[in-house]
This record gives structure tokens, sequence and C-alpha cells, in this order.
């Protein structure tokens, strides 16, 4: 994308994998103190939601609370990681919590987005007998030719899913499906363990005998009932979790935001971008353009 704000109509420049894998791992985990200003938000908003869920008995306004805090969560962190990203330090949205029309644009594009993946995934299994693993593949290609719209939507660009499509067509696509792969799959593997072994070191049992528990399986010994967890011990096991995942977050993020950089040339109205180390930044090729 030109300083005039008019987007390419095709992809501008070849996706560098490596380089790419290795500045987002440098751009995401190189400042703890502003990811977590970044984060801080989102992480409010969701021990807020949480600490209401458990006080509350749970009723359809609760359930209904816990499925959409999550998403106006990642939206607050996914808006904060594109623009410090994109515009550096300074684009962060302040103060913490505040919401405007780059949120709602960006959450209601990651709902449509999302729900419009799920019931064609959904769709895709009753008619085809294909593996979940290769639909999820499927649908992760898909979510990477559209991912363009959510830096777009941070930066508050004029941006729309068929130049999305354009831009990811090709190498764009397939690196970028790949990268998100390559990163996204171990990083929440290990999420997932740590998790697993936070949740027994706390509440004394681990997340597979808590499952079988609950199917009835046994997983204790006999007639052994799950254990009591208390709200605090809930709520600091939901909030650890919780910014594990944001950690995640912020490398897929950057990966789409380094890959929306080089495939559209975008440059920030001003012209400069912020100064990163590798391939994606000024110090490497300088301002690219359309």
């Amino acid at each position: 994308m030109t300083q005039q704000n008019q987007p390419p109509q095709q992809a501008v420049a070849t996706l560098p994998i490596l380089n790419t894998l290795i500045d987002a791992f440098v751009i995401a985990y190189g400042n703890p103190p502003l990811l977590f200003r970044a984060a801080l938000g989102g992480l409010l908003l969701l021990a807020a939601t949480t600490m209401v869920a458990l006080i509350v008995p749970a009723n359809a306004f609760t359930l209904l609370l816990m499925l959409l805090a999550p998403c106006a969560a990642y939206t607050h962190f996914g808006v904060n990681w594109y623009r410090i990203v994109l515009l550096g330090p300074q684009g962060m949205v302040r103060p913490a919590l505040r919401w405007d029309r780059r949120h709602w644009r960006f959450l209601a594009l990651g709902l449509l987005i999302g729900a419009a993946l799920l019931m064609l995934g959904a769709v895709i299994t009753m008619i085809v007998p294909l593996s979940a693993a290769l639909v999820a593949l499927g649908l992760l290609y898909l979510a990477a030719r559209l991912s363009f719209m959510f830096p777009a939507a941070a930066v508050e660009e004029s941006y729309t899913l068929a130049f999305a499509w354009r831009h990811t067509q090709g190498q764009g696509g397939m690196r970028l499906t790949l990268l998100l792969l390559i990163a996204g799959l171990p990083l929440f593997l290990a999420v997932a363990y740590l998790a697993s072994m936070l949740f027994a070191a706390v509440i004394g049992i681990s997340l597979f005998d808590l499952a079988a528990l609950q199917r009835g399986d046994g997983g204790l010994a006999e007639g052994g009932t799950p254990p009591e967890i208390s709200p605090m011990a809930a709520l600091s096991l939901k909030m650890v979790t919780e910014a594990l995942t944001m950690a995640v977050m912020a490398v897929l993020y950057t990966i789409v935001a380094l890959a929306f950089r080089t495939c559209t040339g975008w440059v920030p109205a001003g012209g400069d971008l912020p100064v990163r180390r590798g391939n994606n930044g000024p110090e490497d090729g300088g301002d690219r353009q359309g």
C-alpha cells in the first residue's frame, strides 16, 4: 500500500519465511514490558468478566458473557499489537481500556470470518470424508488468505476482502499459512502443557483426570469426586493461561502484520516505518511501495 493509501492490485514482494519467522519472535518477545502493556486492557477485561462469572450463579447471561469476553479481549489486544508492529510503540491505543471504532471493526471482522469458517468446516465434514486435521489445515489456509483485513482495520486503512485475497494469492497465502502453522502449533502445545502442569500443581489433579471424572470414566480412586476449586485459584489459573495465550497470539499477529506490510508495500501516512531488526524493516530494503 502506498503513501497515497491506494492498495496495489497484486502482492508487491515475496514473503521471506525464515526472516519473517525470526523477526516475529524478536518483535513479540524483545520487549516484554511493551507486550504486557499492549495486553493489559484485554487481561483486565477477562479478569473482570471471569470474576462476574465466578460470583454470579450460572445463567444465560454469564454464559453469553464468557463466550463474548474472550472475543472482545483478543480484539483489544489485537488492535494494540498490530498498531505497535506497524506504527511503533507510539501506535498503542491509550488509555488501556479505550474502545473505539477500530475495535468494533476488528471485532465484527473476527466474528463474521470466524463464523463463516466454522460453518464451512462443519459443512465440509458432513459432505466429504476428510480427517479433522485436513479440514483444520484448509480452514487455516482460508484464514491466512483473509487475515490482512485485521492489520488494515487496526491502522484504519480502507481495505477489502478482495484486496486481502489478491495480496495473499500464490506464494503469499501458502507461505503465510506455513508460517502460522510453524509458529503457532508448537507454541500452543507448549501453552497447553504449561497450563495442565499449573492446574495439577494448584488443584492437585490433572486436567486429564478431571475430564475423565466428568465423563464418568474414573481417573481418581474409586468413588472419587472432582476437587473443590476456590474462586481465587480459578481466577489465577484463568489469567495465567490467558496471558500465555496472548503471548502466543503476539507472534501470530506479528507474522500477519509483517506479511501485510511486505505483500502490500504498506507504509504509514508519514512514510516512516518503525525500526525493526531483520528483513521486514527499513534497514533491510527501506520503505516498500506498490
